[in-house]
């Protein structure tokens, strides 16, 4: 029993030492401080993936653009106005555009590089007029010719009996 008592006693010493405690207070202050800084680095690792993400879109997105344009170049003259398609492919894209640019700013910030707030782009008039200038001649074109008139036909009469079948006068 003796040894018990002298051991728990030395263990008692230990833990109530001033030392002892001072030991913990700056192991769990250095651990705090591990976690905290190994967070911050994440982020900033998360940050940086967007801004790289960010720059590989606006790459592809600019070559696909210029690759589109050298094809539709050679596909087609220059007259013709852009499809509707493609169109509907850029506000896609600007739509997502827009909704990205806060994201990436604050990312931008975090890493320290200096960059611009995200302004409003303003609706371009020629983005209107497009869709609106192709839909008319098409409208126009599919619209039936106006009837002409029946007393213009030099023998009116004949021409309206032989398509009723009622005022022929034939029985069948």
């Amino acid at each position: 029993m003796d040894k018990i008592k002298d051991q728990s006693s030395k263990v008692r010493k230990l833990i109530i030492s001033g030392e002892t405690g001072s030991i913990y207070k700056k192991a769990l202050i250095l651990t705090w401080n591990i976690l905290r800084e190994t967070g911050v680095l994440l982020w900033l690792v998360i940050c940086l993936a967007f801004v790289l993400v960010e720059w590989f879109w606006k790459t592809s997105l600019a070559l696909g653009l210029k690759a589109r344009g050298w094809y539709e170049e050679v596909k087609t003259p220059s007259n013709e106005e852009p499809k509707s398609a493609s169109e509907m492919g850029q506000s896609v894209l600007t739509a997502l555009n827009s909704s990205t640019e806060n994201l990436l700013y604050q990312a931008k910030q975090q890493l320290g590089i200096d960059a611009e707030p995200p302004a409003p782009k303003p609706v371009a008039p020629k983005a209107i007029a497009k869709p609106k200038a192709p839909e008319a001649p098409s409208v126009e074109a599919t619209a039936p010719p106006p009837p002409t008139p029946v007393a213009a036909a030099p023998d009116a009469t004949a021409a309206t009996i032989p398509a009723d079948k009622g005022s022929t006068g034939e029985e069948e």
